[in-house]
């Protein structure tokens, strides 16, 4: 079984493309002799422009945007929208799984981290994975389910940078 994109997959994408194109234009124009007294504000914004664009590409995109096919006695994970080089791991290898709810404006998103020992080794999501449901029930079928977790943004932060 392959995981499939939700539309809202590509958001980040979008956003981060955007990020991009305006700190080109901001560092362009913090060059020019005539914004001089702009930088005091400019340099703080594009300090908060690249920190938004790590978040985005490290944390959204190579952990929790991933292609993942799971066959029969293995799976493989593809980070970064599924374009990196794949990671092979045996079921027999990894510990189980573990449910996270990630709560969110009017509703909530639940994660599913893929576990060998303590690691984190992949996330899905209801948030970016369409075929979510489907790719839980799959992996219910060879991984242990380890129950719930409680969610927090500490941890996801932490992850992001470890």
């Amino acid at each position: 079984m392959k995981s499939k994109f939700s539309w809202t997959a590509y958001i980040p994408a979008f956003i981060a493309v955007v990020i991009l194109a305006g700190l080109t234009g901001l560092v362009a124009v913090s060059f020019d002799p005539a914004v001089a007294s702009l930088l005091v504000v400019l340099i703080p914004v594009i300090v908060f422009a690249v920190l938004v664009l790590l978040w985005l590409i490290y944390g959204e995109a190579r952990a929790k945007i991933i292609r993942i096919e799971m066959d029969f006695d293995h799976l493989t994970i593809r980070r970064y929208f599924g374009l990196s080089a794949p990671a092979t791991f045996y079921y027999a290898d990894l510990t189980g799984f573990t449910i996270t709810i990630l709560p969110a404006t009017n509703t909530s998103y639940e994660y599913l981290y893929i576990k060998q020992g303590d690691k984190n080794i992949g996330k899905l999501s209801e948030f970016y994975h369409k075929n979510y449901d489907d790719l839980k029930a799959d992996l219910r079928t060879h991984l242990k389910d380890l129950g719930y977790a409680d969610f927090s943004y500490w941890k996801e932060v932490k992850e992001i940078f470890g």
